[in-house]
């Protein structure tokens, strides 16, 4: 047989204590009925009659209330209005009264009370307003007679009269704030008396104030006559009051007489009503008492059933919870009903509670795997959140950034971090980053996104590697300075040999022969100035001269000047480009550059072959390529072939610098060089200048640049050229200078990179891109490192330039810095 379930249960049990409630319901409304047409019996005979009194108790306790209100009222018009108010009030109350004579003369006297206290409050605010504006006037009369009598220049007998006014003042103001006609009496004799000691022999002015005064306080509408009218129409309008008060003290016992009558006729109609409501208590009594002991055996039922497996079920989750995964429940205890299917979800939960177990002792294995691999990388690394916040980082981290490990706590930003610690971010290789950091430390970052969001970064150290790099690079310049000394020497030495010798075979050589040897010297002298040019052109320190050229119309001007130098069997090639390609370079020296490069890629060649030389703009930039159809280079001979002095000629001709001068003379005019060669494809020499673009000045939109170097000369050249950009330029020779004038906002900085033997030119543009959020700077020197470490943090805000700083590269690097610029600022741009 199916048990009944503990819902059925309890709604049987609710059925029966909701029939119990009806019935008591019933008879509650057979009882309420009976007392409803017992009240409403009362109600039509004495209720009416209660209502009326209570009227007239509340419009008497009205009465009582506003009269005494007409008395605080300052304006006549809302006394006139609370009087007529008042008036109706009274009107209400004798149309609501029975024949009663003496009452109705009451209510006649009170109304006629209200009049006059209406009339006599009219009356006393008029003379109170104008009381007022006269003691406004002796307050302000006291005071200057106060200031009059404290000056101390003025002679003693002056001060004491302006004294005397101020006490007279005092007493006409005591008089307009006195509260009652004995006050103003006194006050009266205390002006009276003071006037009196008044002298007829008074300076003017004091005599005219004593005159004004007197104005204000004798007469019929001096100040003691307007108080004694108004503090009588005060004593009568309280006179009013009193006979008001009487008259609504009248209606209230009239109203208590009728309200003393209806409670009687009430108390008769109680003990009937009481009788009735006994009957009906008892017969609830009776039906509540048979709810409450179904209410009782339904609550043991819960208590004894319900309730105990419900305790049973939370006992053994307790303990479950608290890791007891032991507990159990029995088998078949209320199987059918709630209870039974409770049992059945403790059981499946203590089964899924033991699973979760055997997962987290998994995810302990794997964290302490996590953790002990996190501590073995010997690089720092920090998982970062979507905002960049550290959300989990190792041990190494801290240590590698130079920072304190309790800067680490709190989800601090890593950005903010690398900044403190004074890290400089730069570009690097491809999903790499470089920091550097004062002192020769030197970093690699590298960052992972990771799939929910947020990223993994890895921080390497790598001032060791940059230090090997250096050591290395700096033996690789020490072994080509080495070999540059020696060939050098050995040409030098050869060359002042010849002119030894010529000079000693002078001495005794006849006329003839002495013009040849001079002949000779001069031969080796030139020779010696070719050499030292070519130095000058590697080492970038050649004085050039340079002009604005059309590269295509220079390039076809060489053409047969190339085809001359080349063998008959080598075609030259000319692909220039349509239209002009302007760069600002020294002609000469290019002219060189690019014959030198053309005999080269001709002694590469065997036999028949082509010489192509190709002119072309590629953006910013005028591209020049010599390409040849020769034996190519191996990678070990291109690695070293911008190296001086070096040779891959098979017969050991040439001097080794060609190439080299070329790359020194390209990099000292703003440009670069590459090549490209693989054995049996040919040699592609290319080299890159600048477009000398059309000069673009910003001096309507600069107001302050700041110019900082140290070195006397480079500092006037970069005046020169920065005085026609800014209507405002400050010159400062230190670090220190330069940070004592960056406390007001400046629009451009151009600073050396090194002051004074420190290199300060980073951080002074950094500190005034972050300063001022509209301010741009212009990094310059004569050895700028490879890697910059402001621009990937203030992209499109500073550049780097090479000395020495000139107009056309200034005009370039405004057009960079400030793109918007007008017209008016272009014309000023095109006269520098």
């Amino acid at each position: 047989m199916r048990r009944i379930s503990v819902r059925a249960r309890l709604l049987v049990a609710l059925a029966l204590l909701a029939g119990a409630v009806l019935t008591v319901g019933v008879i509650a409304w057979v009882a309420l009925s009976r007392g409803n047409d017992r009240l409403d019996r009362l109600h039509g005979e004495t209720l009416a009659g209660v209502d009326r009194a209570l009227t007239l108790s509340r419009q008497a306790a009205d009465l009582a209330t506003l009269a005494p209100y007409l008395l605080t009222l300052e304006s006549p018009f809302r006394i006139a209005q609370e009087g007529q108010e008042a008036t109706r009030l009274v009107q209400e109350i004798a149309a609501g009264l029975p024949g009663d004579a003496a009452l109705g003369a009451r209510l006649e006297e009170t109304q006629r009370a209200i009049g006059n206290l209406v009339r006599d409050t009219s009356l006393r605010a008029g003379l109170r307003d104008r009381t007022l504006r006269l003691n406004a006037e002796l307050a302000a009369a006291e005071r200057r007679f106060a200031a009059l009598s404290s000056r101390p220049t003025a002679p003693l007998q002056e001060r004491q009269d302006w004294l005397a006014l101020q006490r007279i003042a005092a007493a006409l103001l005591g008089a307009g704030r006195a509260e009652n006609l004995i006050g103003v009496g006194e006050f009266q004799r205390e002006y009276t008396r003071l006037t009196a000691r008044m002298g007829a022999d008074l300076p003017p002015d004091v005599g005219a104030e004593l005159a004004r005064l007197r104005i204000v306080a004798e007469g019929r509408e001096g100040l003691f006559e307007l108080r004694r009218i108004e503090l009588a129409r005060q004593i009568g309008a309280e006179a009013a009051l009193v006979r008001i008060r009487q008259g609504a003290a009248a209606v209230t016992a009239h109203a208590a007489t009728a309200t003393a009558e209806a409670q009687a006729v009430i108390a008769a109609e109680r003990a009937s009503t009481t009788t009735a409501i006994a009957v009906a208590k008892s017969t609830l009594l009776v039906v509540v008492l048979a709810s409450a002991a179904l209410a009782l055996a339904a609550a043991l039922y819960v208590s004894g059933h319900v309730t105990a497996n419900l305790r049973a079920i939370s006992e053994a989750m307790i303990r479950l919870a608290a890791g007891d995964r032991q507990t159990r429940l029995p088998r078949g205890e209320g199987q059918g009903d709630e209870i039974g299917k409770l049992f059945h979800a403790f059981r499946t939960f203590r089964a899924n509670a033991l699973r979760l177990d055997r997962s987290h002792r998994q995810m302990v294995q794997r964290t302490a795997l996590y953790e002990n691999m996190m501590a073995g990388i010997s690089d720092g690394v920090a998982i970062l959140s979507d905002q960049g916040q550290i959300v989990a980082h190792n041990e190494r981290l801290a240590p590698l950034l130079r920072l304190d490990p309790a800067r680490l706590a709190g989800r601090p930003l890593l950005a903010d971090l690398i900044a403190e610690a004074g890290w400089q971010r730069g570009a690097g290789p491809a999903g790499m980053a470089c920091l550097s950091q004062e002192g020769g430390l030197h970093a690699e970052w590298r960052e992972s996104a990771l799939p929910g969001g947020g990223a993994v970064v890895l921080i390497s150290d790598a001032t060791e590697r940059r230090q090997m790099e250096d050591r290395l690079r700096q033996i690789q310049r020490i072994e080509a300075l080495g070999k540059v000394s020696g060939e050098v020497a050995h040409d030098f030495g050869n060359i002042l040999s010849t002119i030894s010798g010529s000079l000693h075979l002078m001495d005794s050589a006849p006329p003839e022969r002495q013009a040849m040897l001079r002949q000779t010297i001069a031969s080796a002298v030139d020779l010696g100035g070719s050499l030292t040019g070519r130095l000058l052109a590697f080492a970038r320190r050649q004085h050039l001269e340079p002009e604005t050229v059309d590269l295509p119309q220079l390039v076809e001007g060489l053409a047969d000047l190339v085809g001359f130098a080349l063998r008959e069997e080598i075609e030259i090639r000319i692909e220039a480009a349509e239209g002009p390609l302007p760069v600002r370079v020294d002609p000469g020296q290019l002219e060189s550059a690019i014959l030198n490069l053309c005999l080269n890629a001709g002694q590469a060649i065997e036999g028949a072959g082509h010489v192509t030389l190709r002119v072309a703009g590629e953006g910013d930039q005028a591209v020049i390529e010599v390409a040849d159809s020769g034996a190519g280079m191996p990678p070990e001979v291109l690695a070293h072939a911008m190296e001086p002095f070096f040779s891959a000629r098979a017969d050991g001709t040439g001097t080794g610098l060609g190439l080299a001068m070329v790359y020194g003379f390209i990099r000292q005019s703003g440009g670069d060089i590459a090549i490209t060669s693989a054995p049996g494809q040919g040699t592609t020499v290319r080299l890159t200048l600048p477009l000398q673009a059309e000069a673009r000045g910003t001096a309507a939109s600069l107001g302050r640049v700041m110019l900082v170097e140290d070195d006397a000369a480079d500092r006037a050249a970069a005046v020169a050229v920065l005085a026609g950009i800014s209507r405002k330029l400050d010159q400062a020779t230190s670090s220190a200078e330069a940070q004592a004038l960056m406390q007001t906002p400046v629009d451009l900085v151009v600073t050396d990179l090194t002051l004074q033997g420190r290199v300060d030119g980073w951080r002074l543009a950094e500190g005034a891109l972050t300063r001022w959020p509209e301010a741009r700077a212009i990094i310059v020197s004569g050895h700028l490192p490879e890697v910059d470490p402001l621009s990937c943090r203030f992209p499109g805000r500073v550049v780097a330039l090479a000395k020495p700083l000139t107009a056309e590269v200034l005009a370039r690097s405004m057009s960079e810095l400030f793109p918007a610029v007008d017209d008016e600022a272009r014309r000023a741009g095109r006269d520098v």
